[in-house]
């Protein structure tokens, strides 16, 4: 595909042009909801108008953060901020939750806003956290913006170079990298896109990947809008807590094209029945992409015989491997392929050899292919030599879709952007691992891990050295800077989060360890959202540091699996199971508090006597899968749409109890069905 466009604004005022009275867009909360939906020349007209608003107060290259849910809106809003020349930064909206103001703070204060796009439902909200934090950022409503402005905008003058909108990663609340992504890249990357997965304007796209997310956003809205596509919109946090959303979706709507991180795999098959199998029809779906977190082979298989009933094609999984910093795609699994694995020798991959083992060899699933336009190299991680296939190494990246760098991180650049792999100049390092393996002729990508110890866990980025702070709050009984967190895989091909903590003379002393281990948990649920698996506490120094005082996670996490630490006490999350439970007894928010206690009792492992129904949800432990999951159940129990972040909006069980209670006697659940699913979650 070549449509000669090379910036953003050239591309919407094509589809415009071109498809004028066709559908860009629709968008609904749920199946049964009633859909709104956008034109293409209607989608211009509203982004002229917002744009003319926007250029009233910002300057030519000032960036303009997007504070918005999944939603036309935001869309309008990033093409916007295109058309009168700032640089985006998409992002959501404040929620009360301590992990999103303080994420979102370090955003603002990486790049530093002028204005702020949120939509009039939410001015409440963005006013409070921009009061709390003195924050100088104008709050713009998209609501009360009138088309009729459209016919004041004057086109920006724009360069293919110019910085397009800034990618912040999604987990680090400490410190926020926002890339650099040029009219250019983004040109060049949705055009692989398109050609390698052979999407066409005959195409309907579902995509319900947060928007600030690079596969949600570049993936799910620029390719598809490059080539006039058409995109269904849904919630995030819908598709989360019931994956059921997304298949009825599809098969509703007869779509063709989406995507998902490997965990929505893996839901899916353990949260949608067999009943509930029955009523759907995948047989229009050909590409469903599978990204953004370390891909299991083992879940890609067992999603494809789960739903080989309901016609999903046995090549429409396609696994592939991206970043921001590329934009989005980097290898692709092609489209007349099944995707690809291989068996290996697992104790030779400990040393980053490659020895294929045909019969009893650990499964790992390809990333996909090499593509032509982004050159890949793998080198040794600490001397960045190019090593030859069979080995694991460092995966290096040079092509037109690579960002120049990070928003004001000169030093961070130096070391990451311009490398020299032997003679040849301008790669990235990606800091992910991996090895390139011929199969059928081609060069296949498979990544192993990660030499960054970014946690990805339930398609979140957790940086360890974040939570690793929060729990200085705890000082008292934990040696500060005294934690080491990190991932271990389990012979189920499941994830544990560990947490090694070193305990203070006085906690030591004390021995009040099971409850030390109940506060940890319930703080980084209620600060991260993120469920601890394993805490292991230690005697006072004895967390392996380095000389200059640096945690060694990694000496840390091989003395875990080999079981050499001195264990002072643990705790260890028994493997989630389908909880069944008898259905609630009667309407009395007593018998609703009971039957919550005794669902998070079995959740989360812990004997019903440790809760209270005057104990609030957020210091219990649950992370945000649990809370989502716990009010689906509410919900089919009770017969109650409820909105999803209920769990969180109540200061107790108990109090959860009564507005349950109060809901059910007054029947005036459609209010909860209109709630607008939190985003941020996933």
């Amino acid at each position: 595909m070549n449509d000669n466009c090379t910036n953003w604004l050239q591309v919407l005022e094509s589809q415009a042009a071109n498809n004028p009275e066709k559908i860009a867009f629709l968008e609904s909360v749920s199946i049964s909801t009633e859909e709104n939906e956008i034109s293409y020349r209607t989608l211009s007209e509203r982004v002229k108008s917002l744009a003319f608003s926007i250029s009233q107060q910002c300057n030519f290259g000032d960036r303009v953060i997007i504070l918005m849910p999944n939603s036309i809106d935001y869309v309008v809003g990033f093409f916007a901020c295109v058309y009168a020349g700032v640089i985006a930064v998409p992002a959501y909206p404040p929620h009360k939750k301590k992990r999103d103001w303080s994420r979102l703070n370090s955003i603002v204060n990486d790049c530093k806003p002028i204005m702020a796009l949120h939509q009039a439902d939410d001015a409440e909200r963005i006013t409070s956290w921009l009061g709390e934090y003195s924050l100088q950022i104008k709050p713009f409503a998209l609501d009360l913006s009138g088309i009729n402005n459209a016919k004041h905008w004057c086109p920006p003058t724009l360069d293919k170079h110019d910085v397009a909108y800034l990618q912040y990663s999604s987990g680090s609340t400490g410190t926020p990298k926002g890339v650099m992504l040029s009219h250019d890249n983004l040109i060049n990357n949705t055009q692989l896109i398109i050609d390698n997965f052979e999407i066409t304007k005959a195409d309907k796209f579902i995509n319900w990947l947060p928007l600030y997310h690079d596969m949600g956003f570049v993936g799910g809205i620029l390719s598809p809008i490059r080539i006039g596509a058409k995109i269904h919109l849904l919630p995030s946090a819908k598709v989360a807590q019931s994956p059921l959303v997304l298949f009825e979706t599809i098969t509703k709507h007869q779509i063709t094209a989406t995507a998902a991180p490997n965990f929505i795999f893996d839901i899916a098959v353990e949260k949608i029945s067999a009943e509930e199998k029955q009523h759907l029809d995948l047989s229009t779906l050909r590409l469903f992409v599978n990204g953004a977190e370390p891909i299991n082979a083992e879940t890609l298989t067992k999603f494809n015989e789960y739903f080989s009933d309901n016609g999903l094609s046995h090549k429409a999984v396609k696994p592939s491997y991206g970043m921001a910093e590329a934009c989005l795609l980097v290898t692709y699994t092609q489209m007349n392929s099944v995707f690809n694995t291989i068996k290996v020798d697992a104790n030779k991959l400990l040393i980053d050899k490659i020895v294929l083992d045909g019969v009893s060899g650990k499964d790992i699933a390809s990333s996909g292919v090499l593509l032509p336009e982004i050159e890949v190299k793998i080198v040794d991680k600490n001397t960045r030599v190019e090593l030859p296939n069979g080995f694991v190494g460092e995966i290096m990246l040079k092509g037109k879709s690579i960002s120049r760098g990070y928003w004001q991180k000169p030093e961070l650049n130096v070391t990451t952007f311009d490398q020299t792999v032997g003679d040849n100049y301008g790669f990235m390092a990606t800091g992910d691992l991996g090895f390139i393996e011929i199969q059928s002729g081609k060069q296949n990508l498979f990544v192993t891990g990660r030499q960054k110890e970014l946690l990805i866990i339930n398609g979140c980025n957790y940086y360890p050295q974040d939570i690793e702070h929060t729990l200085l709050t705890l000082s008292d009984q934990l040696m500060p800077h005294g934690a080491a967190i990190f991932e271990v895989n389990t012979n189920s091909n499941t994830k544990e989060v560990v947490l090694i903590q070193e305990l203070t003379r006085k906690a030591f002393k004390q021995k009040n360890y099971q409850e030390i281990i109940k506060q940890i948990r319930a703080l980084v649920a209620e600060v991260h959202e993120l469920k601890l698996t394993s805490i292991v506490l230690l005697k006072p120094a004895t967390l392996a540091k380095t000389s200059s005082g640096k945690i060694q996670r990694l000496a840390t996490r091989n003395a875990y699996i080999d079981k050499q630490l001195s264990i002072v006490d643990s705790w260890q999350q028994d493997a989630l199971v389908n909880i069944q439970l008898a259905p609630i007894s009667s309407s009395s928010a007593n018998d609703i508090a009971t039957w919550v206690m005794q669902w998070i009792a079995i959740r989360l492992s812990v004997d019903i006597s440790e809760l209270s129904a005057t104990q609030q949800l957020t210091q219990i432990g649950l992370d945000s899968i649990d809370a989502m999951t716990l009010t689906h159940e509410l919900s089919k129990q009770l017969g109650l749409n409820l909105a999803l972040e209920v769990s969180w909006s109540y200061p107790s069980i108990e109090a959860l109890a009564h507005y349950l209670e109060q809901e059910i006697s007054s029947k005036e659940s459609t209010k909860a069905a209109k709630a607008t699913p939190t985003e941020g979650m996933i």
